[in-house]
């Protein structure tokens, strides 16, 4: 052979040699993707838990300008206590619009959004300038208005609610018709807390603290 054209023949050859070289250094420096592992959904953990906060429910202060803040209970409706000085409540609980009716030792008035009425009557027979009666009465289409126990039962709240909350709570009929209530006495005086009830409503549309055995329907009369 020729001694140039063996040497072409070296050239050529170590061209295709350093050509596969650089091919196959190329390959090695193509990134590769890393195969996806599954992780399990225990293992993802929230940088931040929300969690949801119940709204507060109104404090009951028993404010005498706020008939939304009182608390019922077997001997009050708020600041108005039955037993209580007739004159000097009415004169407490001045700014909330309740005061003198048609008749005497009757006072009356409206919460101000118009929601319910409020009715204080004083005990005329035993002639003691004490409270015989307080009453709030349901007056609007919104049924969860007014003062409320310390289990927020109110205006609104139903039998099988008020006897659940109260172990020695018992229905009764009344003297006049389509009403019945469910009273709730207090074992150390002679009032009771009593939830007044209209057929047709499923919500007691009225809420009384007394001494006597129903509320007033016609307290004037």
């Amino acid at each position: 052979m020729p001694l140039a054209r063996a040497h072409r023949l070296t050239a050529a050859f170590a061209a295709v040699v350093v050509g596969v070289s650089v091919l196959s250094a190329c390959a090695t420096q193509v990134p590769h993707l890393a195969e996806p592992t599954d992780t399990p959904a225990s293992a993802i953990t929230p940088s931040e838990t929300i969690t949801p906060s119940e709204t507060p429910a109104p404090e009951q202060t028993n404010d005498p300008t706020d008939p939304d803040s009182w608390l019922v209970t077997e001997t009050a409706i708020g600041p108005v206590e039955v037993g209580g000085d007739y004159e000097s409540t009415l004169k407490e609980i001045r700014a909330t619009g309740v005061g003198s009716f048609d008749c005497e030792g009757v006072a009356y008035g409206f919460a101000e959004d118009n929601a319910y009425d409020i009715l204080v009557i004083e005990d005329r027979e035993g002639d003691t300038g004490g409270i015989a009666e307080v009453s709030v009465g349901w007056n609007s289409d919104t049924m969860g208005v007014g003062p409320r126990t310390a289990e927020r039962l109110g205006l609104g709240s139903t039998k099988e609610q008020v006897l659940a909350a109260y172990e020695d709570a018992t229905e009764q009929t009344s003297h006049i018709a389509d009403r019945s209530y469910v009273t709730i006495p207090d074992n150390d005086s002679d009032s009771k807390l009593v939830f007044g009830y209209r057929d047709g409503y499923d919500g007691a549309v009225s809420v009384s603290v007394i001494t006597g055995e129903e509320p007033a329907y016609e307290p004037c009369a």
